[in-house]
């Protein structure tokens, strides 16, 4: 089931992101994470008939993406306050988790995250070898209640995309992408809560402002298309069955939102098309990729197969992450 939340006309609680954003989130964040190779293969490149980079953060610290978010949310406290966070807390999926657990470990700052019971066992046993504290429930709207109760008793909490640092941290990955490759036609990422996607718009703004940015969500996780299409936000009523559990949202926030309404749109994959692509590229690129990555060439192909590429077009695609 899926309802509509109640509509305010209260100020936004969230400032307007710019390119420059992101830039400062890479310097605080660069010592710290790695600047993940773009691959480019001759035999896609043929079958698309376009120019394709691929973004491997799937190489990444905990072999996500989540990791840049994850970092700057922290370091970014630490400049505010002179100090690192008492405690963590966070509600995730899995890679969140992880990238989470990991910047505890590396600070050394106790963590605290929530999962649901069906989460990726490897992710909940990753974070838990991190160090992390990890409370699993039935439901995702009971763990995200928790996780934001837990606040007031003084953990710092992050949400994993309804955040302006992690939104910057996240857009670093494209950032680093159009530093080295130039403009592209479109760039392509996963959607899940909305942060990656929300970070590659602000980071095309000044790097390839004529890019079309295209978030790629499961068809049966689409509660942002669905948003898009009702210029509301909706919210699922428990997580939906989707392989690309990156993506089992309940709903985007209004900050994501705000800038996902300005992208090219929001391309939906259906599960046949997930696994497809996924089983694919793994096998053309000799890497792990997760479900939840292969939303983004998926989206790609989609697009391609309505609008045939011109000449020498080059498109970047996010692999989100190779945690399976």
């Amino acid at each position: 089931m899926i309802r509509a939340c109640i509509q305010t006309h209260s100020p936004p609680l969230f400032s307007e992101l710019t390119f420059d954003d992101v830039l400062k989130a890479h310097r605080r964040i660069e010592d710290h994470i790695r600047n993940t190779p773009l691959i480019s293969d001759q035999k896609l490149n043929n079958e698309f008939g376009a120019q394709v980079f691929f973004k491997m953060e799937n190489q990444q610290e905990t072999n996500s993406f989540k990791a840049r978010g994850a970092f700057n949310a922290v370091l970014n406290f630490a400049e505010k306050n002179g100090n690192f966070p008492k405690k963590i807390v966070v509600h995730s999926s899995g890679n969140h988790a992880q990238a989470i657990a990991y910047v505890g470990e590396k600070f050394g700052i106790p963590t605290l995250i929530y999962m649901i019971k069906k989460a990726s066992p490897v992710k909940i046993a990753v974070a838990k070898n991190l160090g992390a504290e990890v409370v699993l429930f039935e439901r995702r709207d009971e763990v995200n209640r928790a996780a934001e109760k837990k606040q007031q008793e003084g953990y710092f909490f992050i949400h994993p995309s309804d955040n302006d640092d992690v939104i910057c941290g996240q857009g670093t990955s494209a950032l680093e992408a159009l530093l080295e490759i130039g403009e592209v036609a479109a760039i392509f990422a996963p959607l899940g809560g909305g942060g990656l996607i929300s970070g590659c718009f602000l980071a095309a703004q000044k790097l390839s402002p004529q890019a079309k940015i295209f978030g790629c969500e499961p068809l049966n996780a689409n509660d942002t298309a669905r948003s898009l299409r009702e210029g509301k936000i909706f919210h699922f009523d428990d997580t939906p069955d989707t392989i690309a559990d990156g993506a089992r949202t309940l709903a985007t926030s209004e900050r994501c939102f705000n800038y996902i309404k300005k992208i090219a749109g929001i391309l939906e994959i259906s599960e046949k098309e997930i696994i497809f692509w996924q089983k694919k590229l793994s096998e053309i690129l000799l890497e792990k990729i997760e479900p939840t990555s292969a939303l983004a060439v998926a989206g790609l192909a989609q697009f391609l197969k309505n609008n045939p590429p011109q000449r020498n077009q080059k498109f970047l695609v996010i692999i989100s992450g190779g945690n399976i």
